[in-house]
């Protein structure tokens, strides 16, 4: 039973973190602080810190990531699965209340206009993150021709995407060492 409550342990703390967590990433950092660090005593400033370094560094959600770092500290892969279960619950349970509520509300006109704008605006949100994306990533007629000739082969579906990005990694890595010669 003991092995038992520090699994459970782990779990409410990381409820705690993922309830608490509006924002994701860096707003995690002062409830682990608050819940792992000074309350249960489980990692240091310092390991914290490098658990959310290297979870930023992997795809993904940081705050879950996180979980799977610091669970495993504390008990390995089991650590890291109430951890994980413990930070996404949250996240699971308010989408399950709000899919509910809005199946509820779905004949509502309303509903389906305030969907229509809200689309409207995602997609605002992600041009404006793809803009960037691309003034960040096009420095060179090189880069370019590889965004273009990616973008046709993936919406032409002619390519797996997976194939396309190995590719022009080992193109771009071919360019630009040569370039360095």
């Amino acid at each position: 039973m003991n092995k038992l409550k520090i699994f459970i342990q782990i779990y409410k703390t990381f409820f705690i973190v993922g309830i608490l967590t509006i924002g994701g990433g860096i707003a995690m950092l002062p409830i682990i602080e608050k819940e792992i660090i000074e309350k249960r005593k489980w990692a240091t400033d310092e390991e914290v810190m490098e658990a959310y370094s290297l979870a930023q560094s992997l795809p993904g959600v940081i705050a879950a990531n996180t979980a799977v770092f610091l669970g495993y500290k504390f008990k390995k892969v089991l650590g890291s699965v109430a951890a994980v279960l413990g930070v996404i619950s949250p996240s699971i349970i308010i989408i399950i209340m709000i899919s509910s509520v809005l199946t509820q509300l779905s004949d509502y006109e309303i509903i389906d206009k305030a969907f229509n704008g809200i689309r409207v605006a995602v997609l605002a949100i992600l041009v404006v993150a793809v803009s960037r994306m691309i003034k960040n990533a096009i420095k060179d007629y090189y880069t370019l021709t590889i965004a273009i000739v990616s973008f046709l082969l993936v919406t032409g579906s002619v390519v797996s995407p997976i194939i396309v990005i190995v590719v022009s990694a080992v193109l771009g890595i071919l360019i630009y060492h040569r370039r360095l010669k």
